[in-house]
Formats: structure tokens, sequence, C-alpha cells
């Protein structure tokens, strides 16, 4: 193995334990809003979800810093529209996050609005997973 290919093999592993880091997170946010079983304060569920905003901005950050994309498109420049588009998501999911975030701490604590943050935690999960799939292809 060449010095080039560990190096990019360590970048790949880091993104890679960067995703299960923020898969954590996002498990116990969910959790949170669900409350299994156990009602969660909006001021529990506010303070998990800071924590999932505070990762992925400093995930997003080390990504548009020369992360692992930058390495990619180094390797393949035909990769740079693709890399291109996976960081330009980062603004809206980011705003989507805070959106959500401060609806929790703003929220009412019936079922309904329990039952609509977690809709559209959700929904905020399936664009994150997309997000994710697109980051690995350009990889």
């Amino acid at each position: 193995m060449t010095r080039d290919d560990a190096e990019s093999r360590s970048y790949v592993n880091h993104l890679l334990s960067e995703h299960r880091r923020l898969h954590g997170l996002l498990r116990q946010a969910r959790s949170a809003i669900v409350g299994n079983g156990v009602r969660k304060s909006a001021a529990e569920c506010t303070t998990i979800l800071r924590e999932v905003r505070d990762e992925l901005q400093r995930h997003f950050a080390e990504e548009e810093g020369g992360g692992c994309l930058a390495e990619a498109v180094s390797r393949c420049p035909a990769l740079s529209a693709e890399a291109r588009s996976v960081e330009a998501q980062h603004p809206g999911l980011l705003v989507r996050l805070e959106t959500l975030l401060n609806q929790v701490a703003t929220a009412e604590p019936t079922a309904e609005c329990r039952v609509e943050t977690l809709r559209e935690f959700d929904e905020l999960l399936r664009e994150l997973h997309a997000h994710e799939a697109a980051e690995n292809l350009s990889l």
C-alpha cells in the first residue's frame, strides 16, 4: 500500500467514524423526541438537538476546510461538481435543524406537537442520510 493509499484510507475511516458518532447523536435526539415511554422535557430535547447542530457544524466545517471531499477531488477532479453539490447542501441542512430546534424550544408540550416534531425530525433524517450517501459516492 502506498502512502497516498494509506492517507486516503485514513480520511475515509475518519469520515465513517464521524458519521457513526453523528448517527449516535441522531438516535439520541429521536429518542428524546419520541420519549420512549418517558416524557422528555423540551429542555432535554433542545439540549440534544443543540449537540447534533454543533456536531454537524463542526463536521461540515471540516469537510469544507479541505477534508475528505477535497481529498477525493484532488485524486479525481471529475468529482468536483459532485463535491460542490454536496457542500452546497450544508447551509440548508443546518437551517432545517435550527428551525426544528427553535420549534422544540417553543412548542407546547402536547402529543400533537410531539408528533409534528417527530415528523419533521424524520424528514431531516432522510435528508441527512441522502446527503451522507452522496458524500460516500464522492469518496
